[in-house]
């Protein structure tokens, strides 16, 4: 029986993040400690991410960049490393199906899900498959990684939410009763609802893998339920 292909599925933020590193120090050796420190992983999923980069061709055994990967870091010779890349680890077929930098990501999906996969997996293959075949470099490279937990889902904060804290926060330190000159303007004694402030902290985790359109999706969601007005 012949063996299953196994394509690759590498999260955004690594692929970029390894390029930040490879940019910046071009002979370096990725270990998964060095990945794990600056994207904020565990060791062991930073291994496994290794894994992935070595089977793309972008890292030799030893950790090193490969020729590819010294293209693959520089923006004028982006494209031709991607270019290459995708030649080598994708099916004529695909590469038919869904052109470099003119894929439906449907189709993708389609193709991965004929494949054999399910329907959350061939969505990953997808997502790597239009990250890796992609000729622009669309995302300048990471000097700093977000903090994440061990997934490598990296955590978003509501900037909102923060003003908000930082609104309530000055309104309770001010002395309601302090006066400024004469008694008319002292400030009355709060009541009811609004003497109790209340402060919220939202914290969202994002995949990796998700769209631009699934993360503006969740933040409009805050909006609807965190914001907007309720109907009178």
């Amino acid at each position: 029986m012949a063996e299953k292909v196994r394509y690759p599925q590498i999260p955004s933020t690594v692929w970029w993040g390894v390029r930040a590193i490879l940019h910046k120090t071009p002979n370096v050796t990725v270990d998964e400690r060095l990945l794990g420190v600056q994207l904020g992983v565990q060791e062991a999923a930073a291994r496994a991410y290794i894994n992935e980069l070595k089977n793309v061709g972008i890292l030799t055994e030893e950790g090193k960049a490969t020729p590819i990967a010294q293209k693959w870091r520089l923006d004028e010779s982006y494209a031709e490393a991607v270019s290459q890349i995708v030649k080598d680890i994708y099916p004529e077929g695909l590469l038919h199906l869904a052109p470099p930098g003119d894929a439906d990501r449907q189709k993708v999906v389609s193709w991965f899900l004929h494949e054999g996969l399910g329907q959350g997996s061939a969505g990953n293959k997808a997502a790597t498959y239009l990250l890796i075949s992609s000729p622009t470099p669309n995302e300048a490279p990471r000097s700093n990684a977000k903090s994440s937990q061990g997934d490598g889902a990296p955590k978003t904060r509501s900037p909102r939410s923060s003003r908000s804290v930082s609104k309530n926060a000055r309104s309770s330190d001010e002395n309601p009763t302090r006066r400024e000159g004469n008694d008319r303007n002292v400030s009355p004694p709060r009541t009811g609802a609004d003497a109790f402030p209340l402060n919220i902290n939202v914290q969202i985790h994002i995949s990796a893998d998700a769209g631009s359109e699934q993360i503006e999706s969740i933040f409009q969601a805050m909006r609807r339920y965190l914001y907007d007005a309720p109907d009178s």
